[in-house]
């Protein structure tokens, strides 16, 4: 399957929604720019989202630059849930197959009604000094989980980014965006396209960790956030809150070692609650529990260990049911293998051996691949490909940029020779303009009924008389044709030595103008970039050291667990997560190009 579009190249062509969208009502709309005049954009790991105003409504356009298996057919099983349940917090929206073009193809789009409000994140940052909003915040928050719940679907990605916070009246509105991965009792067996935003997902969650309970976990996670900022305000200023809601991913993988656990365990007011959320790191994702039973105080934390210890060998009381019986399962089936050796004979034996083995290596096989250590491991090793991917994307992006860089330096004597042409054919206009097509009379060859047929084609004088236009004119001989030809020819001549052989000081400046603002907007593009693949390399360092520090556990140890030899090593011993920069560090990025460029027009008409 073809490379799907990349975002620089969705954005060439939302300049011209005519051209680029199927759909009427987005081919009359206009899309919103940024400061180079460009359409605005938003990038995220799986779409590209603009902004287009049209007559009387607004719609955000989702531009898709990577596959989300059985796309369509989501979001057309999503539409039918939505139609049961039409009070849930979720724009309308509809799905177009072949919704955009780009060099000459079409890709799918999602078009979705503007949804009004602002991003979590910085509602809560607005916010932080407000301890009564904040409530009718988490009050908001817990309602909108309930109806998800009790409609059997969930959203897939909860992050401050896909909730927005509109005011209305006395009240505050949560609205829903971004469905790709939605979960709807239709799509029950299916694997998720994707895991979310890792900020706020289980640490342990995989593609097949998809069902009505896969919010519950983020949910917790936000709800646990905003009760900490509603208690202490300071939080979200020391802990920044521009990709996450106080807690980052490293927070999840290792709770017990985190700053940000260890500061809000002290906080009294909600003890209990961090508490349940360090635990719920450790459970399997479906075991997690409903916000409402956590905010109605139907679920209970453990005590906090004030203390810590040195990690032991765990002792046979902890280990599960399946654990426990997994010997005793072997020694059956070998001493039940041995009894049909002596009693039927010994391919009666080797038989349960053989079948009973087998049995017992798949379901510790099944057991040893749903263990948190190993799902962790494979989360951590699927971040990494995440990640690899990304990066790849962005040096693809990059090298593009470069490349139309030397391509656009390159160009510039073809950009004044192209610029000249135009002058020196706007000379020859004025020049031609006044003589009419009547004059072609006085040419050997040529009557008044040529004339006559002449204007009958369009065509009034002398610049007007192009090789081209003569020759679509009708009831015109060959001989006729090149005889108008002449009779252009000979005036063009004689104006030949008053036409401009060179572009005038002002041109020139005008064309170095236009030069840098070019080169300007080609070094912002690659400054952005620059801090995109900056960010992402942190993060994968992060994701590296992650996975290089948690401990290894094959299945032959696992093996070997089950048999009582060995123990099983604690996720615990991840390193700790960084303690956030402090706010003081602020990321500028360059300046602005002031000045507009239209690619659809010459640049002699931009540069002023």
């Amino acid at each position: 399957m073809p490379a799907f579009p990349t975002p620089g190249q969705y954005r060439e062509a939302v300049q011209f929604p005519e051209t680029a969208f199927v759909d009427p009502e987005l081919q009359q709309a206009t899309p919103e720019v940024d400061v180079l005049g460009l359409p605005w954009a938003i990038s995220g790991a799986f779409a590209t989202v603009f902004v287009l105003q049209g007559r009387a409504r607004r719609w955000a356009v989702r531009c898709f630059h990577a596959p989300v298996p059985d796309l369509a057919e989501r979001y057309r099983v999503l539409a039918r849930h939505l139609e049961r349940h039409p009070s849930l917090p979720f724009v309308d929206f509809a799905f177009q197959e072949d919704g955009i073009r780009v060099d000459d193809r079409t890709w799918p789009l999602l078009k979705m009604d503007w949804a009004e409000g602002v991003p979590l994140n910085r509602f809560v940052a607005e916010h932080l000094d407000e301890p009564e909003v904040l409530a009718c915040l988490i009050e908001a928050w817990v309602a909108l989980l309930k109806r998800l719940e009790g409609a059997g679907m969930a959203h897939g990605d909860l992050q401050h980014g896909n909730v927005l916070v509109a005011q209305e009246s006395d009240r505050l509105k949560l609205t829903l965006v971004d469905y790709d991965a939605v979960y709807v009792p239709a799509l029950r067996g299916r694997k998720s396209p994707e895991l979310g935003h890792r900020n706020y997902q289980h640490p342990d969650r995989s593609e097949a960790d998809f069902g009505p309970w896969i919010d519950r976990f983020p949910a917790l996670v936000i709800y646990t956030a905003l009760q900490a900022l509603r208690h202490r305000p300071e939080l979200g200023r020391r802990y920044p809150l521009d990709e996450a809601l106080l807690f980052r991913a490293g927070d999840f993988y290792a709770p017990d070692r985190s700053p940000l656990f260890q500061e809000l365990v002290g906080l009294e007011p909600i003890r209990p609650l961090v508490t349940l959320l360090r635990q719920a790191c450790h459970l399997e994702p479906e075991q997690v529990p409903s916000l409402a039973e956590v905010h109605e105080g139907a679920v209970k934390a453990e005590p906090v260990q004030t203390r810590r210890r040195r990690p032991r060998r765990q002792p046979e009381a902890t280990r599960g049911r399946f654990e426990r019986a997994w010997l005793p399962g072997v020694l059956g089936t070998g001493a039940l293998g041995a009894g049909l050796t002596l009693a039927v004979g010994l391919t009666a034996g080797v038989a349960v051996w053989g079948l009973g083995g087998l049995a017992m290596l798949g379901a510790a096989l099944a057991h040893y691949r749903r263990l948190p250590i190993v799902r962790r491991r494979r989360r951590l090793r699927r971040e990494l490909a995440f990640f690899d991917r990304l990066l790849e994307r962005l040096h693809r992006q990059l090298d593009r940029i470069d490349v139309e860089r030397r391509t656009f330096l390159a160009q510039q004597q073809t950009l004044r020779a192209r610029r000249l042409e135009e002058l020196r054919e706007e000379a020859l206009y004025d020049r031609l303009k006044y003589h009419f097509i009547d004059e072609a009379a006085q040419f050997e060859g040529l009557s008044h009924k040529v004339v006559i047929r002449l204007k009958a084609a369009g065509i009034r004088n002398a610049y007007q008389a192009t090789p081209e236009r003569v020759a679509r004119a009708r009831q015109l001989s060959d001989e006729t044709r090149a005889r108008v030809n002449l009779w252009r020819a000979g005036l063009v001549a004689r104006y030949r030595d008053e036409l401009p052989d060179r572009l005038s000081p002002a041109e020139e400046l005008r064309l170095e103008r236009y030069v840098h603002q070019r080169l300007a907007r080609f070094e912002e593009e690659r400054q952005r970039l620059f801090e995109r693949m900056q960010v992402q390399q942190t993060e994968r360092a992060q994701v590296a050291q992650r996975l290089a520090t948690l401990p290894p556990l094959t299945f032959a140890h696992y093996l070997a667990y089950l048999l009582r030899w060995r123990p099983l090593p604690s996720p615990e011993s991840a390193p700790a997560p960084p303690v956030p920069p402090p706010p003081s560090v602020v990321h500028t990025a360059p300046p602005a190009v002031s000045v507009a460029l239209d690619e659809d027009r010459p640049w002699w008409e931009q540069a002023g």
